[in-house]
């Protein structure tokens, strides 16, 4: 029987298993759980050896809620879940109400409506609640990042807001070790920008955001040295873009024109925070705008390099800037599908106020077995 393997033989084996298929395993044996759930050797082993599987998650009307897209039959198809269950211990709230999320290796950086800060590992089902400063305002930005040392991995929470005054931005870190927040050296960046705070994503511990100007800028936090870098993303105008991240390897842009349906998505070829950025124009979509009384945009994508295919959220509005529907659309290279598949919530949202005020975000998601 596999239960009876020599101990180090089956930790190999299950340092290949997907962490999707790891409920299972844990169900099956009590020696198993403990592993899986309870060694950090392990779970830091398995997060370099085993294979990624990702899942698509979607953050709208203040949950979120996972998505089954299929890109493999030659009509795609989207199928919205149920929302996942993210309770608060501490009060009577059956759910928590979301109101941004920040994905890092498998961990979930949640802003909640009622101003409190969570981390989520939502495949254990764990959280972290953080205690926040008595200073706390709406309008301060987080993002979840991480160290690599050599004997475990070193978490930490940015905090960040603008000071109008100097045209800067003040920063504070969360240690996860220490369970506590502190000013790094570099405490104030200097930085003549803006940038929206929905627009960040996580890469490989570092966290990514666009910022908007006089000139357009891609503005990494790096972790380890806890300072800010401007590094240049490809030249374009006049147009909107959204930033992702492809199999957590590579950054993605998507450039979506304001003259034509046209979408553009460009690649890193190399990404490293001490040294420039290279860009690769992979390949582009056309948006199949139907109705020209209608403004739509892409608030959120993910990106098939292999199959040059884009799933986006887009909302439209009317010339007024009144949102009137979210669809998550699929879109194919040169045409080849466009598969439009809309939210029925928000198409029976009534409260025009309430309707403006969601913008859905869609985002990769790999389970991992990251403790917290």
């Amino acid at each position: 029987m596999i239960s009876d393997l020599p101990a180090d033989l089956l930790e190999e084996i299950l340092y290949r298993v997907p962490a999707t298929s790891h409920k299972q395993l844990r169900s099956t044996c009590k020696l198993w759980n403990v592993l899986i759930k309870k060694n950090r050797r392990f779970t830091e082993k398995h997060f370099h050896e085993a294979s990624k599987q990702s899942v698509v998650l979607m953050l709208d009307d203040h949950k979120v809620r996972s998505m089954n897209v299929n890109l493999n039959v030659s009509a795609p198809s989207i199928e919205f879940k149920s929302a996942l269950s993210l309770k608060d211990s501490h009060s009577n709230l059956e759910q928590v109400n979301i109101a941004r999320v920040f994905h890092c290796d498998g961990l979930l950086l949640c802003t909640t409506k009622e101003n409190k800060l969570v981390v989520w590992n939502p495949y254990l089902g764990e959280t972290r609640w953080i205690q926040l400063k008595t200073d706390y305002k709406s309008d301060f930005t987080y993002a979840l990042g991480y160290v690599d040392n050599k004997s475990c991995r070193t978490y930490k929470i940015l905090r960040l807001w603008e000071i109008p005054r100097i045209d800067g931005l003040g920063l504070e870190i969360y240690e996860f070790c220490s369970n506590s927040w502190r000013v790094p050296l570099s405490n104030i960046a200097l930085l003549d920008t803006y940038f929206d705070q929905d627009t960040g994503v996580s890469l490989k511990g570092n966290t990514y955001w666009l910022t908007y100007h006089s000139e357009d800028f891609l503005l990494p936090f790096d972790f380890k040295t806890e300072r800010f870098k401007c590094l240049r993303p490809p030249t374009w105008k006049d147009g909107k873009v959204v930033l992702s991240v492809v199999r957590e390897e590579q950054l993605s842009l998507l450039y979506e024109k304001n003259t034509t349906p046209k979408m553009e998505i460009w690649i890193t070829t190399n990404i490293d925070t001490e040294a420039e950025v290279l860009w690769s124009k992979s390949f582009t979509v056309d948006s199949e705008i139907q109705d020209p009384y209608t403004l739509q945009t892409c608030l959120s994508s993910l990106i098939d390099e292999e199959k040059k295919v884009v799933v986006c959220c887009i909302v439209s509005s009317d010339h007024f800037k009144r949102i009137r529907m979210y669809t998550v659309n699929i879109i194919g290279e040169d045409d080849e599908y466009y598969t439009e598949i809309p939210n029925e919530e928000s198409l029976s949202a009534e409260n025009d106020k309430y309707l403006s005020c969601r913008r859905p975000i869609i985002f990769n998601y790999v389970p991992s077995l990251v403790q917290i």
